[in-house]
Protein backbone atom coordinates (compact mmCIF):
# COMPACT_ATOMS: atom_id res chain seq x y z
CA UNK A 1 0.00 0.00 0.00
CA UNK A 2 2.74 2.54 0.63
CA UNK A 3 4.42 1.49 -2.71
CA UNK A 4 1.78 2.33 -4.21
CA UNK A 5 1.52 5.57 -2.54
CA UNK A 6 4.77 6.33 -3.49
CA UNK A 7 4.48 5.44 -6.98
CA UNK A 8 1.86 7.52 -6.91
CA UNK A 9 3.82 11.00 -5.34
CA UNK A 10 6.49 10.29 -8.14
CA UNK A 11 4.61 9.67 -11.27
CA UNK A 12 3.10 13.23 -9.94
CA UNK A 13 6.12 15.07 -9.40
CA UNK A 14 7.19 13.84 -13.12
CA UNK A 15 3.61 15.63 -14.48
CA UNK A 16 4.57 18.59 -12.53
CA UNK A 17 8.14 18.68 -14.17
CA UNK A 18 6.78 18.22 -17.35
CA UNK A 19 4.44 20.93 -17.34
CA UNK A 20 6.17 23.30 -15.39
CA UNK A 21 9.83 22.69 -16.31
CA UNK A 22 11.30 25.49 -13.79
CA UNK A 23 9.61 24.07 -11.08
CA UNK A 24 11.25 24.01 -7.85
CA UNK A 25 14.46 25.64 -9.55
CA UNK A 26 15.37 29.46 -7.43
CA UNK A 27 16.04 32.00 -9.81
CA UNK A 28 17.35 35.73 -9.44
CA UNK A 29 15.59 37.28 -12.31
CA UNK A 30 11.86 36.79 -11.03
CA UNK A 31 9.33 35.66 -13.38
CA UNK A 32 7.35 37.80 -16.59
CA UNK A 33 4.17 38.42 -14.06
CA UNK A 34 6.66 40.19 -11.79
CA UNK A 35 9.20 42.23 -14.22
CA UNK A 36 5.41 43.55 -15.58
CA UNK A 37 4.11 44.42 -12.21
CA UNK A 38 7.43 46.17 -11.41
CA UNK A 39 7.19 48.46 -14.36
CA UNK A 40 3.57 49.45 -13.93
CA UNK A 41 4.37 50.36 -10.33
CA UNK A 42 7.35 52.32 -11.29
CA UNK A 43 4.97 53.95 -14.34
CA UNK A 44 2.66 54.49 -11.33
CA UNK A 45 5.14 56.41 -9.28
CA UNK A 46 5.92 58.39 -12.24
CA UNK A 47 2.63 60.09 -13.06
CA UNK A 48 1.97 60.31 -9.10
CA UNK A 49 4.95 62.76 -9.04
CA UNK A 50 3.40 64.56 -12.26
CA UNK A 51 0.28 65.12 -10.71
CA UNK A 52 1.92 66.31 -7.50
CA UNK A 53 3.52 68.66 -9.37
CA UNK A 54 0.78 69.43 -11.43
CA UNK A 55 -1.59 70.27 -8.32
CA UNK A 56 1.07 71.94 -6.33
CA UNK A 57 1.84 74.43 -9.12
CA UNK A 58 -2.02 75.27 -9.27
CA UNK A 59 -2.26 75.79 -5.69
CA UNK A 60 0.49 77.94 -5.89
CA UNK A 61 -0.59 79.98 -8.34
CA UNK A 62 -4.21 80.25 -6.90
CA UNK A 63 -2.74 81.48 -3.76
CA UNK A 64 -0.85 84.17 -4.91
CA UNK A 65 -4.00 85.30 -7.28
CA UNK A 66 -5.46 85.89 -4.13
CA UNK A 67 -8.99 84.49 -5.78
CA UNK A 68 -11.55 85.93 -3.46
CA UNK A 69 -10.18 89.40 -3.08
CA UNK A 70 -9.17 89.61 -7.02
CA UNK A 71 -12.66 88.06 -7.58
CA UNK A 72 -14.57 91.03 -5.86
CA UNK A 73 -11.93 93.56 -6.24
CA UNK A 74 -11.53 93.48 -10.81
CA UNK A 75 -13.77 96.03 -12.27
CA UNK A 76 -11.50 97.38 -15.27
CA UNK A 77 -11.35 95.06 -18.33
CA UNK A 78 -9.95 94.87 -21.66
CA UNK A 79 -12.72 95.15 -24.18
CA UNK A 80 -13.38 91.63 -25.44
CA UNK A 81 -12.36 91.04 -29.12
CA UNK A 82 -15.69 90.53 -30.53
CA UNK A 83 -17.03 93.42 -29.25
CA UNK A 84 -14.27 95.75 -30.30
CA UNK A 85 -14.30 94.17 -34.06
CA UNK A 86 -17.50 95.53 -34.83
CA UNK A 87 -16.04 99.30 -33.96
CA UNK A 88 -13.07 99.50 -32.39
CA UNK A 89 -12.56 103.34 -32.46
CA UNK A 90 -15.42 103.54 -29.66
CA UNK A 91 -13.43 102.26 -27.12
CA UNK A 92 -9.49 103.97 -28.13
CA UNK A 93 -8.52 107.06 -26.56
CA UNK A 94 -8.52 110.22 -28.62
CA UNK A 95 -6.34 112.24 -26.58
CA UNK A 96 -5.31 111.22 -23.25
CA UNK A 97 -4.44 107.50 -21.30
CA UNK A 98 -6.05 106.89 -17.76
CA UNK A 99 -4.09 103.81 -16.47
CA UNK A 100 -2.09 101.32 -17.27
CA UNK A 101 -4.51 99.58 -20.18
CA UNK A 102 -3.24 102.43 -22.99
CA UNK A 103 0.00 103.16 -21.10
CA UNK A 104 2.36 102.08 -24.14
CA UNK A 105 0.50 104.12 -26.84
CA UNK A 106 2.73 106.39 -28.55
CA UNK A 107 -0.26 108.59 -30.08
CA UNK A 108 -0.55 109.31 -26.99
CA UNK A 109 2.41 110.71 -25.10
CA UNK A 110 2.08 114.70 -26.07
CA UNK A 111 -0.68 114.15 -22.76
CA UNK A 112 1.64 112.98 -20.41
CA UNK A 113 3.72 116.03 -20.36
CA UNK A 114 0.64 117.95 -19.37
CA UNK A 115 0.15 115.74 -16.88
CA UNK A 116 3.68 116.72 -15.54
CA UNK A 117 2.53 120.53 -15.56
CA UNK A 118 -0.53 119.74 -13.87
CA UNK A 119 1.45 117.52 -11.28
CA UNK A 120 3.81 120.38 -10.65
CA UNK A 121 1.19 122.98 -9.97
CA UNK A 122 -0.29 120.74 -7.64
CA UNK A 123 3.26 121.16 -5.86
CA UNK A 124 3.02 124.55 -5.68
CA UNK A 125 -0.34 125.18 -3.82
CA UNK A 126 -0.30 126.53 -0.87
CA UNK A 127 -0.26 123.85 2.15
CA UNK A 128 1.08 120.85 -0.08
CA UNK A 129 4.84 121.09 1.15
CA UNK A 130 7.25 117.65 0.50
CA UNK A 131 5.62 115.50 3.46
CA UNK A 132 1.84 115.35 2.11
CA UNK A 133 3.39 114.60 -1.59
CA UNK A 134 5.92 111.86 0.01
CA UNK A 135 2.33 110.55 1.78
CA UNK A 136 0.55 110.97 -0.99
CA UNK A 137 2.95 108.02 -2.70
CA UNK A 138 3.33 105.90 0.43
CA UNK A 139 -0.84 105.57 0.15
CA UNK A 140 -0.33 104.59 -3.65
CA UNK A 141 2.11 101.97 -2.49
CA UNK A 142 0.75 100.72 0.08
CA UNK A 143 -2.35 99.94 -2.45
CA UNK A 144 -0.13 98.66 -5.38
CA UNK A 145 -1.62 94.77 -5.50
CA UNK A 146 -5.26 95.98 -4.89
CA UNK A 147 -4.65 98.17 -7.49
CA UNK A 148 -3.34 96.38 -10.11
CA UNK A 149 -5.86 93.38 -8.75
CA UNK A 150 -8.45 96.12 -10.03
CA UNK A 151 -7.71 95.45 -13.85
CA UNK A 152 -8.33 92.10 -15.88
CA UNK A 153 -4.57 92.26 -16.95
CA UNK A 154 -1.87 91.66 -14.98
CA UNK A 155 1.28 94.04 -16.36
CA UNK A 156 3.72 91.95 -14.47
CA UNK A 157 6.03 93.73 -16.81
CA UNK A 158 5.36 97.27 -14.84
CA UNK A 159 7.80 97.82 -12.32
CA UNK A 160 6.10 98.72 -9.29
CA UNK A 161 8.23 102.13 -9.33
CA UNK A 162 6.54 103.15 -12.79
CA UNK A 163 3.02 101.60 -11.86
CA UNK A 164 3.19 103.90 -8.89
CA UNK A 165 4.17 106.89 -10.59
CA UNK A 166 1.47 106.09 -13.22
CA UNK A 167 -1.09 106.40 -10.84
CA UNK A 168 0.16 109.55 -9.21
CA UNK A 169 0.10 111.41 -12.44
CA UNK A 170 -3.48 110.14 -13.62
CA UNK A 171 -4.76 110.30 -10.46
CA UNK A 172 -4.07 113.97 -10.12
CA UNK A 173 -4.56 114.80 -13.52
CA UNK A 174 -8.01 114.03 -13.06
CA UNK A 175 -8.65 115.78 -9.96
CA UNK A 176 -7.57 118.84 -11.75
CA UNK A 177 -9.57 118.41 -14.63
CA UNK A 178 -12.89 117.90 -12.26
CA UNK A 179 -12.08 120.75 -10.39
CA UNK A 180 -11.65 123.03 -13.04
CA UNK A 181 -14.68 121.57 -14.58
CA UNK A 182 -17.41 123.04 -12.51
CA UNK A 183 -18.59 125.39 -14.18
CA UNK A 184 -19.56 125.96 -17.68
CA UNK A 185 -16.09 127.82 -19.05
CA UNK A 186 -14.63 124.60 -18.53
CA UNK A 187 -10.85 124.27 -18.02
CA UNK A 188 -8.80 127.05 -18.40
CA UNK A 189 -5.85 125.27 -19.29
CA UNK A 190 -7.14 123.14 -22.53
CA UNK A 191 -8.56 124.28 -25.61
CA UNK A 192 -11.97 123.60 -25.72
CA UNK A 193 -11.99 121.23 -28.38
CA UNK A 194 -8.92 119.21 -25.85
CA UNK A 195 -11.53 119.08 -22.96
CA UNK A 196 -14.03 117.45 -25.40
CA UNK A 197 -12.03 114.52 -26.07
CA UNK A 198 -10.54 114.30 -22.70
CA UNK A 199 -14.05 113.97 -21.12
CA UNK A 200 -14.61 111.42 -24.11
CA UNK A 201 -12.26 109.49 -23.00
CA UNK A 202 -12.81 109.48 -19.47
CA UNK A 203 -16.25 107.57 -20.10
CA UNK A 204 -14.39 104.55 -21.72
CA UNK A 205 -13.61 101.14 -19.73
CA UNK A 206 -10.16 100.65 -20.77
CA UNK A 207 -9.55 104.21 -19.48
CA UNK A 208 -10.14 104.23 -15.81
CA UNK A 209 -8.65 104.18 -12.72
CA UNK A 210 -10.64 102.58 -9.31
CA UNK A 211 -12.71 105.27 -7.86
CA UNK A 212 -10.79 104.28 -4.82
CA UNK A 213 -7.63 105.21 -4.96
CA UNK A 214 -8.51 108.82 -6.50
CA UNK A 215 -10.42 109.70 -3.36
CA UNK A 216 -7.66 108.93 -1.36
CA UNK A 217 -5.82 111.44 -3.07
CA UNK A 218 -8.46 113.26 -3.30
CA UNK A 219 -8.91 113.88 0.46
CA UNK A 220 -5.18 114.35 0.77
CA UNK A 221 -5.33 117.67 -1.93
CA UNK A 222 -8.44 118.98 -0.26
CA UNK A 223 -9.00 117.89 3.29
CA UNK A 224 -12.26 117.79 4.17
CA UNK A 225 -13.70 121.25 6.14
CA UNK A 226 -15.41 121.71 8.92
CA UNK A 227 -17.66 125.14 6.98
CA UNK A 228 -18.57 122.24 3.75
CA UNK A 229 -17.15 124.42 1.57
CA UNK A 230 -14.77 121.44 0.46
CA UNK A 231 -16.75 119.41 -1.96
CA UNK A 232 -16.68 115.40 -1.94
CA UNK A 233 -15.26 113.52 -4.80
CA UNK A 234 -18.00 112.08 -5.44
CA UNK A 235 -20.01 114.87 -5.93
CA UNK A 236 -17.79 116.51 -8.39
CA UNK A 237 -17.59 113.22 -9.85
CA UNK A 238 -21.70 113.64 -10.18
CA UNK A 239 -21.22 117.35 -11.41
CA UNK A 240 -19.04 116.28 -14.17
CA UNK A 241 -20.63 113.14 -15.37
CA UNK A 242 -24.77 114.31 -14.57
CA UNK A 243 -25.36 116.91 -17.17
CA UNK A 244 -26.07 114.12 -19.73
CA UNK A 245 -30.03 114.31 -20.37
CA UNK A 246 -30.69 110.43 -18.85
CA UNK A 247 -28.87 111.35 -15.28
CA UNK A 248 -30.71 113.73 -14.48
CA UNK A 249 -31.82 113.66 -10.47
CA UNK A 250 -29.15 110.82 -9.66
CA UNK A 251 -27.89 112.41 -7.05
CA UNK A 252 -30.44 111.26 -4.77
CA UNK A 253 -29.56 107.69 -5.78
CA UNK A 254 -27.88 105.20 -3.16
CA UNK A 255 -26.54 103.14 -6.02
CA UNK A 256 -24.20 105.83 -7.49
CA UNK A 257 -22.32 105.57 -4.03
CA UNK A 258 -20.99 101.99 -4.78
CA UNK A 259 -19.82 102.92 -8.63
CA UNK A 260 -15.85 101.92 -8.46
CA UNK A 261 -15.20 104.04 -11.32
CA UNK A 262 -16.43 106.83 -14.36
CA UNK A 263 -17.71 104.14 -16.77
CA UNK A 264 -19.71 102.64 -13.65
CA UNK A 265 -20.53 105.89 -12.47
CA UNK A 266 -22.24 106.50 -15.84
CA UNK A 267 -24.31 102.98 -15.73
CA UNK A 268 -25.52 103.99 -12.42
CA UNK A 269 -26.63 107.22 -13.69
CA UNK A 270 -28.50 105.98 -16.73
CA UNK A 271 -30.25 103.23 -14.18
CA UNK A 272 -31.44 106.24 -11.70
CA UNK A 273 -34.44 104.80 -10.48
CA UNK A 274 -34.83 101.66 -12.51
CA UNK A 275 -38.05 99.40 -12.69
CA UNK A 276 -36.99 96.30 -10.78
CA UNK A 277 -37.37 93.93 -13.51
CA UNK A 278 -37.01 89.99 -13.74
CA UNK A 279 -34.33 88.15 -15.86
CA UNK A 280 -34.60 85.23 -17.32
CA UNK A 281 -33.08 82.66 -19.76
CA UNK A 282 -34.10 82.17 -23.16
CA UNK A 283 -36.86 84.95 -22.76
CA UNK A 284 -39.61 85.85 -25.41
CA UNK A 285 -38.31 88.30 -27.97
CA UNK A 286 -40.46 91.30 -30.01
CA UNK A 287 -40.77 90.24 -33.10
CA UNK A 288 -42.57 93.27 -34.33
CA UNK A 289 -41.42 96.42 -35.47
CA UNK A 290 -42.68 99.91 -34.29
CA UNK A 291 -44.25 100.68 -37.71
CA UNK A 292 -45.81 96.93 -37.88
CA UNK A 293 -47.20 97.07 -34.06
CA UNK A 294 -48.88 100.42 -34.96
CA UNK A 295 -50.77 98.31 -37.52
CA UNK A 296 -52.37 96.26 -35.10
CA UNK A 297 -53.52 99.23 -33.26
CA UNK A 298 -50.27 99.57 -30.63
CA UNK A 299 -49.88 103.54 -29.44
CA UNK A 300 -46.88 105.19 -28.96
CA UNK A 301 -46.28 107.76 -26.02
CA UNK A 302 -43.28 109.53 -24.87
CA UNK A 303 -42.60 109.30 -21.15
CA UNK A 304 -41.25 111.62 -18.62
CA UNK A 305 -39.45 109.18 -16.95
CA UNK A 306 -35.71 110.05 -16.99
CA UNK A 307 -34.51 106.31 -16.62
CA UNK A 308 -34.13 105.03 -19.85
CA UNK A 309 -34.98 101.57 -19.45
CA UNK A 310 -38.25 101.89 -17.91
CA UNK A 311 -40.08 100.59 -20.73
CA UNK A 312 -43.53 100.13 -19.87
CA UNK A 313 -46.78 98.26 -21.93
CA UNK A 314 -50.26 98.11 -20.43
CA UNK A 315 -53.69 98.10 -22.74
CA UNK A 316 -52.41 98.68 -25.93
CA UNK A 317 -49.92 101.47 -24.98
CA UNK A 318 -46.20 101.44 -25.14
CA UNK A 319 -44.38 103.94 -23.07
CA UNK A 320 -41.09 104.75 -23.74
CA UNK A 321 -38.79 107.71 -21.84
CA UNK A 322 -36.88 110.13 -24.52
CA UNK A 323 -33.86 109.27 -26.12
CA UNK A 324 -31.11 111.67 -26.99
CA UNK A 325 -29.06 110.29 -29.78
CA UNK A 326 -26.03 112.29 -31.11
CA UNK A 327 -22.52 111.87 -32.16
CA UNK A 328 -21.38 110.93 -28.12
CA UNK A 329 -24.14 108.30 -28.08
CA UNK A 330 -22.18 105.40 -29.22
CA UNK A 331 -19.20 105.52 -27.49
CA UNK A 332 -21.18 105.86 -24.32
CA UNK A 333 -23.61 103.13 -24.91
CA UNK A 334 -21.04 100.73 -26.09
CA UNK A 335 -18.47 101.03 -23.71
CA UNK A 336 -21.38 100.60 -20.69
CA UNK A 337 -22.16 96.72 -22.59
CA UNK A 338 -19.03 95.92 -22.87
CA UNK A 339 -19.05 96.43 -19.06
CA UNK A 340 -22.47 95.27 -18.43
CA UNK A 341 -20.57 92.04 -20.69
CA UNK A 342 -17.67 91.89 -18.60
CA UNK A 343 -18.67 92.36 -15.45
CA UNK A 344 -22.58 90.80 -14.88
CA UNK A 345 -23.96 89.76 -18.04
CA UNK A 346 -26.84 88.65 -16.54
CA UNK A 347 -28.20 92.03 -15.16
CA UNK A 348 -27.16 93.91 -18.06
CA UNK A 349 -30.20 96.52 -17.70
CA UNK A 350 -28.56 98.58 -20.87
CA UNK A 351 -27.75 95.84 -23.08
CA UNK A 352 -31.91 94.12 -22.79
CA UNK A 353 -32.58 98.05 -23.54
CA UNK A 354 -30.72 98.35 -26.56
CA UNK A 355 -32.05 95.01 -27.70
CA UNK A 356 -35.55 95.94 -27.02
CA UNK A 357 -34.68 98.83 -29.27
CA UNK A 358 -32.66 97.15 -31.66
CA UNK A 359 -36.04 94.98 -32.67
CA UNK A 360 -38.43 97.73 -32.23
CA UNK A 361 -36.52 100.12 -34.92
CA UNK A 362 -36.12 97.62 -38.15
CA UNK A 363 -35.96 100.49 -40.73
CA UNK A 364 -35.88 104.13 -40.82
CA UNK A 365 -39.89 104.37 -40.90
CA UNK A 366 -39.73 102.98 -37.38
CA UNK A 367 -37.58 105.67 -36.56
CA UNK A 368 -39.61 108.73 -38.19
CA UNK A 369 -42.47 106.94 -36.41
CA UNK A 370 -40.86 107.55 -33.02
CA UNK A 371 -39.60 110.87 -34.05
CA UNK A 372 -42.59 111.86 -34.73
CA UNK A 373 -44.17 110.46 -31.28
CA UNK A 374 -41.25 112.74 -29.53
CA UNK A 375 -39.36 109.11 -28.12
CA UNK A 376 -36.35 109.50 -29.84
CA UNK A 377 -34.74 112.85 -31.04
CA UNK A 378 -32.37 112.43 -33.58
CA UNK A 379 -29.40 114.84 -33.25
CA UNK A 380 -27.63 112.33 -36.18
CA UNK A 381 -29.42 114.23 -39.29
CA UNK A 382 -31.15 111.44 -41.56
CA UNK A 383 -33.51 108.60 -39.63
CA UNK A 384 -31.20 105.62 -41.24
CA UNK A 385 -28.22 107.14 -39.30
CA UNK A 386 -30.06 106.26 -36.63
CA UNK A 387 -31.46 102.82 -37.24
CA UNK A 388 -27.47 101.96 -38.74
CA UNK A 389 -26.88 102.81 -35.13
CA UNK A 390 -29.49 100.86 -32.87
CA UNK A 391 -28.86 98.06 -35.47
CA UNK A 392 -25.02 97.69 -34.88
CA UNK A 393 -25.34 98.24 -31.22
CA UNK A 394 -25.99 94.00 -30.73
CA UNK A 395 -23.27 92.67 -32.73
CA UNK A 396 -21.35 89.58 -30.90
CA UNK A 397 -23.88 90.78 -27.49
CA UNK A 398 -24.86 87.71 -25.62
CA UNK A 399 -28.29 87.92 -25.88
CA UNK A 400 -29.87 84.71 -24.06
CA UNK A 401 -30.57 86.66 -20.92
CA UNK A 402 -33.07 89.79 -21.33
CA UNK A 403 -35.27 91.75 -18.31
CA UNK A 404 -38.02 92.46 -21.48
CA UNK A 405 -39.27 89.24 -21.84
CA UNK A 406 -42.55 90.06 -19.91
CA UNK A 407 -43.25 92.64 -22.31
CA UNK A 408 -42.37 91.28 -25.18
CA UNK A 409 -44.81 88.47 -24.61
CA UNK A 410 -47.52 91.01 -24.39
CA UNK A 411 -46.61 93.14 -27.00
CA UNK A 412 -46.69 89.89 -29.71
CA UNK A 413 -49.74 88.84 -28.33
CA UNK A 414 -51.34 92.15 -28.60
CA UNK A 415 -50.21 91.87 -32.51
CA UNK A 416 -51.20 88.89 -33.04
CA UNK A 417 -54.95 89.11 -31.88
CA UNK A 418 -57.14 89.55 -35.65
CA UNK A 419 -59.59 91.46 -32.81
CA UNK A 420 -56.77 94.50 -32.39
CA UNK A 421 -56.23 94.56 -35.84
CA UNK A 422 -59.58 95.32 -37.52
CA UNK A 423 -59.80 97.81 -35.15
CA UNK A 424 -56.27 99.50 -36.04
CA UNK A 425 -57.51 99.33 -39.60
CA UNK A 426 -61.24 101.05 -39.10
CA UNK A 427 -59.21 103.89 -37.13
CA UNK A 428 -56.30 104.02 -39.56
CA UNK A 429 -58.13 103.65 -42.76
CA UNK A 430 -62.03 104.93 -42.17
CA UNK A 431 -61.42 107.12 -39.46
CA UNK A 432 -57.78 108.47 -39.79
CA UNK A 433 -58.85 112.50 -39.62
CA UNK A 434 -62.34 113.84 -39.12
CA UNK A 435 -63.39 114.63 -42.56
CA UNK A 436 -62.29 111.07 -43.52
CA UNK A 437 -64.66 109.79 -40.19
CA UNK A 438 -67.32 112.07 -41.18
CA UNK A 439 -67.25 110.61 -44.89
CA UNK A 440 -67.29 106.98 -43.53
CA UNK A 441 -70.14 108.00 -41.10
CA UNK A 442 -72.37 109.15 -43.95
CA UNK A 443 -71.50 106.34 -46.61
CA UNK A 444 -72.85 104.21 -43.50
CA UNK A 445 -75.55 106.10 -42.84
CA UNK A 446 -76.45 106.57 -46.81
CA UNK A 447 -75.68 102.13 -47.31
CA UNK A 448 -78.36 101.61 -44.23
CA UNK A 449 -80.75 103.52 -45.89
CA UNK A 450 -80.79 102.24 -49.29
CA UNK A 451 -80.87 99.16 -47.42
CA UNK A 452 -84.44 99.56 -45.67
CA UNK A 453 -85.67 101.45 -49.30
CA UNK A 454 -84.44 98.13 -50.63
CA UNK A 455 -86.44 96.27 -48.09
CA UNK A 456 -89.68 97.85 -48.10
CA UNK A 457 -89.70 98.08 -51.55
CA UNK A 458 -90.33 93.78 -51.41
CA UNK A 459 -93.09 93.83 -48.52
Amino acid sequence: MENDIEQARASNMEEDKAINPNNGKDFDVGSASDIEMAINLDYYKEKREMATNILAKLDSEVKRMSFKKNGSECCIYTVPKPLRHVNWKAYAPLLISIGPLHRENTRLEAMEKEKLKIFKKLTERDGMDEKKIIDIVISIENQEERLRHCYSEKFKLIESRDFVEMILLDAVFVIQFLSESKDDKGPKNFEPRMTFDIREDLMLLENQLPFFIIQEIYDHVNPPSQDGTTIPFLDLAKCHFGKHKFSQGAETSPSVKGSRHFTDLLRDLMLNGAIQRTYSLNPTMLKYSAVMLRKAGVKFRVTEDKCLVNITFDKGVMKIPRLEVDHCFERLVRNIMALEQCCNPREAYVCSYIKFMNLLIDSSEDVALLVRKGIILNWLGEDAAVTNLINHFCQNIDDNYTCFGDISQEVNAHYESRFNHMKATLKHVYFANIWRGTATVAAAILLILTLIQTIKSFL
